[in-house]
């Protein structure tokens, strides 16, 4: 090997290693849209900023969501723990028995209100606190066996709140369709307004 050789031999190992690096990279950036988009999410903790398909928390898992995210798809909880500070779905948020959901702006001066563009259902959950929240189809919080509180919302169809077991308080949701409101334990409301019928006053 020559002179010239092994004056070029350090640039071209160098060039070697900078494509070496843009391509894993790359590798790691399309994986990680894979990963985000594909299938569903079984989120166990923190989820990174970006966007996704379908999540899923665990039975006995927690998640925190907020506005760094969006998801293009469902969200549902099993009887695990959902926080969602801020975060944009634009399917369906639905939890089931044994579930804890905590929905409410992200912090800061000027907080992210939760988007919810089709419909939120919680059926048989533990405790439920949704505050502030838009949500682009109805709202149904049903037969939960702690507290329930729904506050401030924005609720484009209807708002169902009946059976729950625990202290209830409905108060300032905006109601495009019908807000009900019935046979919970105790119940709290006022200063809700809707198109239709308004049994949660």
């Amino acid at each position: 090997m020559n002179g010239g050789t092994f004056r070029r031999l350090p640039v071209i190992i160098g060039v070697a290693v900078i494509a070496g690096i843009g391509v894993s990279a790359s590798v790691a950036q399309f994986s990680g849209h894979l990963i985000g988009s594909g299938g569903i999410i079984q989120c166990t903790g923190t989820l990174a900023p970006g966007t996704y398909g379908s999540v899923r928390v665990p039975s006995g898992q927690s998640c925190t969501i907020n506005s760094s995210i969006t998801i293009q798809g469902n969200m549902s909880v099993d009887s695990g723990t959902l926080h969602d500070l801020g975060a944009l779905i634009t399917g369906n948020l639905n939890a089931g028995t044994g579930s804890n959901l905590f929905v409410s702006p992200s912090g800061g001066y000027s907080g992210t209100n939760a988007q919810i563009q089709k419909n939120i259902t919680v059926q048989a959950a533990n405790q439920v606190n949704i505050a502030s929240a838009q949500v682009g189809g109805s709202l149904s919080v049903t037969n939960s066996s702690g507290s329930v509180s729904i506050t401030n919302d924005s609720v484009h169809n209807n708002l169902t709140v009946t059976g729950n077991q625990g202290s209830t308080t409905v108060t300032g949701n905006s109601v495009g369709g019908n807000a009900t409101c019935s046979n919970n334990a105790s119940f709290t409301g006022g200063g809700n307004t809707a198109g239709g019928t308004n049994t949660c006053s």
